[in-house]
C-alpha cells in the first residue's frame, strides 16, 4: 500500500501539515521524522514550510525542529518557511528571534506569489529575489491605496468645492475685517452727520417754538 503525502505543493515549496499528538499540540518529533522522510524522497529538495494554520501555539521543541532544517534548507541554497497568520505563534517566533532567519507566511497566496519571484533552483536566488516576493501582496495592497489617494475631484465630489468656496468666503471676510479697517469709516463719518443735523434741526425747532 503506497504511503499517503503528508504534503502538498504550492508554488516551488512543498508544504507539510502540522502532525498533532494526542492532546491536539504540534508533534515536534512526528514533524521531523516526516521532513527526514521527505528528504530521503527528494534529495534535491530546496524550498520546505510547514502549515500551522490550524494551532494557536507551539512549544519550544518546535522551534528547535525548525532552525534545525532552516539550516539544512539554508545549506541547500533554499529555505524554511512557516505558514501562520495567529498572532500569538508569530510573536512567539519573533521572541525567539526566529523571524530574523524563518520566512513567516500568512496565506498560501504569499507562499504562491513568492514562487513566482524567486527561482526554483538556488542559481540566481539572492536576498532580494527572497523579500520581492514575501512582500507581494503589501505591494498590491500599496498599489491600490495610492491610487485611491490619487483620485481626482469629479462632479460625484461636489461636497469638496462647496468647502472651498466656504474656506474663501471666509478668508474674505477675515481681511475686510483685519486687513482694511478704514473701510468701514465712510458709514460711521455718516452716521455722525446725521445725528448732528438731527440735533440742529431739534434745536431749532425749541428755539423758534418759545422766540417766535
Amino acid at each position: 500500500m503506497p504511503q499517503l503525502k503528508n504534503y502538498r505543493e504550492v508554488g516551488n515549496f512543498d508544504l507539510l501539515s502540522a502532525p498533532l499528538n494526542p492532546i491536539g499540540a504540534f508533534d515536534a518529533e512526528r514533524f521531523k521524522q516526516q521532513v527526514r522522510d521527505l528528504l530521503a524522497e527528494k534529495q534535491d529538495e530546496k524550498f520546505l514550510a510547514v502549515d500551522l494554520s490550524g494551532l494557536d501555539f507551539v512549544y519550544s521543541d518546535a522551534y528547535n525542529a525548525f532552525i534545525m532544517f532552516q539550516q539544512e534548507m539554508s545549506s541547500r541554497g533554499g529555505m524554511f518557511a512557516v505558514l501562520t497568520n495567529n498572532k500569538i505563534i508569530v510573536d512567539g517566533l519573533k521572541k525567539a528571534g526566529l523571524d530574523k532567519t524563518i520566512r513567516v507566511f500568512a496565506y498560501e497566496a504569499e507562499l504562491m506569489s513568492f514562487s513566482l519571484h524567486t527561482p526554483s533552483s538556488a542559481e540566481g536566488l539572492s536576498d532580494g529575489d527572497m523579500d520581492s516576493g514575501a512582500v507581494a501582496s503589501q505591494n498590491i495592497n500599496s498599489e491600490i491605496k495610492s491610487a485611491a489617494s490619487e483620485r481626482h475631484t469629479g462632479s460625484h465630489r461636489r461636497f469638496t468645492k462647496s468647502f472651498n468656496a466656504i474656506a474663501k468666503d471666509d478668508k474674505k471676510s477675515q481681511k475686510k475685517g483685519l486687513d482694511m479697517p478704514f473701510e468701514e469709516e465712510p458709514s460711521s463719518a455718516r452716521t455722525v452727520i446725521i445725528v448732528i443735523l438731527l440735533l440742529i434741526a431739534v434745536v431749532g425747532g425749541v428755539w423758534a417754538f418759545f422766540f417766535l
